[in-house]
């Protein structure tokens, strides 16, 4: 007799094979889940940091040049240059852009600014700006993306 169709042991290891393919799968879900919503944070602490970055540099000369100022849109106090000492600056950012100066509830970014010193009043005002997520965890051990910014302020 010439019968068609599969036996039983033929679909019982297909299933087998197509079990262990599904548990493999599904064992790599978290890791990609995990891996998807790191590429968010660090693309929107990017974008909070070209931000920040645009609107030091979008801050006017001061009359006499290198004076102390505020930056129009962050309210960060850009130093007198020459700038003698480490000057620190943080801002916390919700994950919809808002800042404040202060962490609360919704804060999910921290932005540090580091006035580096330097020398002579032609100099350029150093700056150092670290962003880490979450906002309540220390700096040490949080994620972090860094920038390094040279403002022409003479």
């Amino acid at each position: 007799m010439n019968h068609r169709g599969f036996s039983l042991v033929e679909v019982t290891l297909a299933l087998g094979v197509a079990s262990i393919c599904l548990v493999a799968i599904f064992g790599l879900l978290p890791a990609g889940l995990q891996t998807n919503q790191d590429a968010i944070q660090q693309a929107a602490s990017a974008d909070i940091l070209g931000h920040v970055i645009a609107d030091l540099q979008a801050t006017p000369v001061t009359t006499p040049p290198g004076g102390t100022i505020a930056s129009p849109q962050f309210a960060i106090e850009i130093p007198a240059n020459p700038v003698s000492g480490v000057t620190i600056s943080t801002l916390f950012f919700t994950g919809e852009g808002q800042f404040t100066t202060s962490a609360n509830s919704e804060s999910r970014y921290r932005l540090t600014i580091f006035f580096l010193p330097n020398t002579g009043s032609r100099a350029a005002t150093l700056a150092h700006l670290k962003m880490t997520w979450p906002a309540a965890a220390s700096p040490v051990n949080a994620s972090s993306a860094e920038m390094f910014l040279a403002l022409d302020r003479n």
